[in-house]
């Protein structure tokens, strides 16, 4: 199967125990304010708040943060929810891990602009310049020179080698990164400061997957075998990582806190921070009452109750701003066609969407803070243009059911066919309590309707097996990216069902032909409208009920400045401080 540049994640459902440029040509044209949630300010409003800055309770950060001259020196201390297994992100997979190392510490060929959004393009980093073949197969790196690592060691081409190297051993624990690489044929330096990679097939995400490769120190990973690199206890880079980036590692106290420094030496625009402190603070609770007590500069993911109760707290609407932005993320639920005959005649699957009251859902379970989704890509992009959801309209979904032939024909109040009652089972994490309790909405109105639905809880490693396995009816999840592009094709495509992503066993001729044409077409237009066409026929065969898209949200000390929202999370080499905590 075709390599994926972005891997979507699997995220439990909706929690469980990043002033904008112009967007270039090819990007959708969103509204001023819409990667914020304006609606979440006419909420916040509804239930409260008044008098309270408007753009405050929408989670938009003011645009008097990016005015002034940035100060040097100063700390600031952010909240992490988890301690990450390692700072190597070619090791291990995690969220926290490549967004704490990965840019800060650690710099790439490329990166994505984290600002100019919505398209957020590729740009340079560790590369100054690169070319690309007519055939689009051949990529030529062309390195800034002067680039040393953080323990003085010159940075050159032997590096960028020396790490894909080690990404394409087979013996590493490097498969998630090993993956983006499977169409590679080879790498190459051509002199110190040039890198050149050639690509069985083209492929239009392949920046997007050199933007997600931290290129480490070749005069480390040398001394290293397979298994060496592979182990914390013989790999230095896991704890204590040497990168090029505008930070350093400093020092990690193991479930406490992870501390970077300004690179002093660094060859690009240096820091304004003297520090950067990553407090480990696993506990909700506990990170609420350090943000009242003032002792961190950023909380983390605060609860949506938290997030719509905290303008009642004096020190959170004078000491904080707000932030709030939609991710490229959304919630799902998913028709296994396989193990449910029944689901696989889309008038069923329609129907059962239908009778999702989805509006009443975010609204009681989420306080109106998701935003609804029926796009398989970034909501802000291009490609979701038009894409709406059907209306909850239980009429219409009884309607389609009788014409696909179940009715109550024993009297006995649930439909049937063949004399095959319509009962299934929908499965969810056994640790989202918000998947249970909008699962509980869902048994209601589908009894209302004459369909029986069972809650069933598993275990996440059970069900990730089951997954995989296509072991179960209905389920829901959440899938989601750190950027704005996505290949469909670990999850729609016909080959992805087995060892892909394509769980509720989805089958389309045409959308495997809309997805492979989309991979080999570089022509942005092009490509959005064959993307626009995989919408459309996703929307009419409904394989997933789509449900939302999730905020991520922070509060920012009122002394940080320099600070943008962004899909890429947070640039911490553009803040600065402005007084005391």
């Amino acid at each position: 199967m075709r390599a994926i540049a972005i891997v979507l994640s699997l995220i439990l459902l909706c929690g469980c125990t990043r002033g904008k440029k112009k967007a270039p040509e090819g990007a959708a044209k969103t509204p001023a304010g819409e990667t914020s949630a304006n609606e979440a300010a006419a909420d916040g409003k509804a239930k409260g708040g008044e008098g309270l800055d408007p753009a405050w309770l929408a989670g938009d950060l003011p645009k008097t943060l990016l005015e002034g001259t940035p100060k040097r020196g100063g700390e600031v201390t952010v909240q992490i929810w988890s301690e990450p297994p390692s700072l190597n992100s070619l090791r291990h997979s995690d969220w926290i891990a490549s967004h704490v190392a990965n840019h800060q510490i650690y710099e790439a060929l490329v990166a994505m602009d984290p600002y100019d959004a919505p398209a957020h393009p590729i740009v340079g980093e560790l590369a100054e310049r690169w070319d690309v073949s007519d055939d689009k197969r051949v990529y030529t790196f062309h390195l800034h020179e002067g680039v040393t690592w953080h323990d003085g060691k010159p940075f050159g081409s032997k590096d960028v080698v020396a790490t894909f190297d080690k990404i394409l051993d087979e013996d590493t624990l490097s498969v998630h990164t090993r993956s983006y690489f499977e169409l590679l044929d080879k790498h190459e330096a051509v002199d110190a400061h040039t890198v050149r990679f050639t690509w069985k097939k083209p492929y239009f995400m392949t920046l997007d997957a050199f933007e997600m490769v931290p290129i480490m120190p070749a005069h480390v990973l040398e001394k290293m075998s397979a298994t060496e690199f592979n182990e914390a206890a013989t790999n230095p880079l896991n704890r204590r990582p040497v990168g090029t980036g505008p930070f350093k590692f400093v020092e990690w106290e193991a479930s406490q806190k992870i501390v970077l420094a300004r690179n002093d030496a660094y060859w690009g625009k240096k820091a304004h921070l003297d520090r950067v402190v990553f407090r480990i603070v696993r506990d909700d609770t506990v990170r609420k009452q350090m943000a009242q007590r003032l002792d961190v500069d950023v909380w983390t993911r605060p609860s949506d109750d938290d997030w719509v109760k905290m303008k009642d707290e004096r020190v959170f609407v004078e000491k904080f701003n707000r932030s709030l932005i939609y991710d490229h993320s959304y919630a799902w639920i998913g028709w296994n066609q396989a193990a449910k005959p029944f689901f696989a005649d889309k008038r069923v699957r329609r129907a059962l969407g239908q009778l999702v009251n989805r509006k009443r859902i975010a609204e009681t379970m989420f306080f109106g803070l998701r935003k609804p989704t029926e796009c398989h890509f970034y909501w802000a992009s291009r490609e979701c243009e038009g894409l709406e959801q059907f209306p909850y309209d239980r009429k219409a979904a009884e309607q389609l059911l009788t014409e696909a032939g179940w009715v109550d024909s024993d009297g006995d109040g649930i439909r049937d066919k063949d004399g095959v009652p319509f009962r299934f089972t929908f499965m969810v994490p056994a640790s989202s309590v918000n998947s249970a309790k909008m699962g509980t909405k869902m048994k209601e109105d589908y009894h209302r309707a004459g369909i029986e639905m069972d809650i069933q809880k598993v275990e996440w490693t059970v069900f990730t097996k089951r997954l995989r396995k296509h072991e179960f009816d209905a389920c829901t999840l959440m899938w989601g990216s750190s950027g704005p592009r996505a290949d469909p094709v670990q999850i729609w495509h016909s080959n992805a069902l087995e060892g892909g992503s394509n769980y509720i066993s989805f089958r389309s001729d045409r959308a495997d032909q809309l997805i492979e044409q989309a991979a080999v077409e570089f022509d942005v237009d092009k490509r959005t409208e064959l993307y626009r066409e995989f919408g459309r026929l996703l929307k009419d065969e409904q394989p997933y009920t789509m449900l939302f898209v999730s905020p991520r949200k922070a509060l920012l000390h009122k002394r940080i400045r320099g600070a943008r929202e962004s899909l890429m999370w947070w640039r911490f080499r553009d803040w600065w401080v402005d007084g005391e905590r």
